[in-house]
């Protein structure tokens, strides 16, 4: 009876070990996206062309769709806080890929509009990456 608790409480630590693992590595998967994010906002302050940009924009939309991915396979096996992590990593990841379209529209529509918006949508990715980073 004593090596079943101990085994049982053994794989149950293990178990949340991994699950918070996964989150906190997803965590910084988003995070190294919001830093790509904020050098390529740098670069088309500084005056640097599509042709100069659309390399870092086309690595950050990979990125965003192989995290989401991710995230929804391990969705499905999460319940409680956990989920409510993975959905808030999801709508960073939207926000994100948002930005990205904005940033695309901006350079192939010259509108600064799409440029403002692009930040303003970063920025609420960020906001919430960041609630999540203090939380973790």
């Amino acid at each position: 009876m004593y090596k079943k608790i101990v085994c049982f409480i053994g794989v149950f630590i293990l178990c949340t070990s991994i699950s918070f693992a996964n989150t906190k590595d997803n965590i910084k998967d988003i995070d190294l996206m919001s830093n790509c994010l904020n050098t390529l906002f740098l670069s088309i302050i500084k005056g640097d062309s599509y042709e100069q940009t659309e390399k870092d924009i086309k690595f950050i939309e990979t990125q965003v769709i192989r995290e989401r991915k991710e995230i929804l396979t391990a969705l499905k096996n999460t319940k409680g806080n956990e989920k409510s992590d993975y959905l808030a990593l999801l709508s960073i990841l939207n926000y994100y890929e948002i930005s990205t379209i904005k940033i695309r529209d901006f350079f192939e529509n010259n509108n600064s509009q799409s440029l403002i918006l692009a930040v303003s949508t970063y920025n609420e990715g960020n906001s919430i990456l960041d609630i999540l980073k203090s939380k973790s």
